[in-house]
């Protein structure tokens, strides 16, 4: 069983790790929404694109 400093280096090293975690996951997560919202942005001025050449005709 922890006691004294031990318990407070254990909770420490547990909080560090956890939040080391969560920035990576975080960072991974943004990478793959940004790409997301790229592609749907690119799709809708393709689609849009499209449209106004269909009206010109």
């Amino acid at each position: 069983m922890l006691i004294g400093l031990e318990y407070v280096i254990a909770a420490y090293g547990t909080w560090m790790i956890t939040f080391v975690v969560y920035i990576f996951w975080t960072k991974r997560h943004l990478k793959t929404t940004s790409h997301a919202v790229a592609a749907l942005e690119q799709r809708v001025s393709e689609t849009s694109v499209a449209s106004q050449n269909g009206n010109n005709r």
